[in-house]
């Protein structure tokens, strides 16, 4: 199955803009999307605020590449 789409994780995380280049911001779909699978979309609508900080710091020290 693909990841969401970007559109998607927008919505998911209340949100029109994210850091990330192209590249990294695949990444972060990805993820999302497989959390979701696992937990569950409201699972990730809940903790929203805690993966935008999370993805904030990963992008700041250089964990996505």
């Amino acid at each position: 199955m693909d990841p969401y789409s970007l559109e998607k994780v927008y919505a998911l995380l209340d949100t029109d803009r994210l850091p990330g280049d192209v590249r990294q911001l695949r990444k972060l779909c990805i993820r999302i999307h497989d959390l979701a699978e696992l937990n569950g979309e409201d699972w990730v609508v809940q903790h929203r605020e805690k993966l935008i900080k999370e993805w904030q710091y990963a992008l700041e020290k250089g964990l996505v590449q």
